[in-house]
């Protein structure tokens, strides 16, 4: 009786055929059961694996088999967000180090015009080694928080919550 109800367990996993596709190539098909800011789990008929999201290429929901949201919309705009602001801190990075330093060098220009040379100084000298920084550090690996970013919205467009 029970290795009926193990055949049966497994047959009903093999059932609910979501399909994962790795950036190596392998295809998987079992059943997306959650997602992270950073891994994806995913239930073979062998058992619960964590995949990283920058390395899944394709996620594909079957809801003909099983027709009930493999998550939460909550949980999955709660992730898409915090995913989304890593992206947008990676990319703008170095426009913010830029921006920063211009806004330190008119602080120390106007501390300065009102007197207050050393602090003025100061600020501006600051606002000079960000712009430097900024402009001269090279561009930020945006790679990861990318393809973080891809697989979820492929999840939220599975899902139907994108449009």
């Amino acid at each position: 009786m029970g290795k009926a109800l193990l055949a049966l367990a497994i047959l009903g996993v093999i059932g609910l055929a979501d399909t994962l596709v790795l950036t190596d190539g392998t295809v998987l098909e079992g059943r997306v059961s959650g997602v992270t800011a950073t891994t994806i789990s995913f239930t073979l008929a062998s058992g619960a694996v964590s995949f990283p999201l920058e390395k899944v290429t394709r996620v594909t929901l079957d809801f003909s088999g099983d027709p009930t949201p493999r998550m939460e919309r909550r949980q999955w705009s709660r992730v898409l967000g915090q995913v989304q602001r890593e992206f947008f801190a990676c990319r703008y990075l170095q426009e913010g180090l830029v921006v920063a330093g211009l806004a330190f060098i008119g602080f120390g220009q106007w501390l300065n015009f009102l007197g207050y040379n050393l602090f003025g100084n100061m600020l501006t000298a600051f606002g000079g080694i960000s712009i430097l920084w900024g402009l001269s550090m090279p561009a930020p690996g945006c790679e990861t928080p990318a393809s973080r970013l891809r697989t979820l919205l492929y999840l939220g467009l599975e899902h139907g919550w994108l449009y």
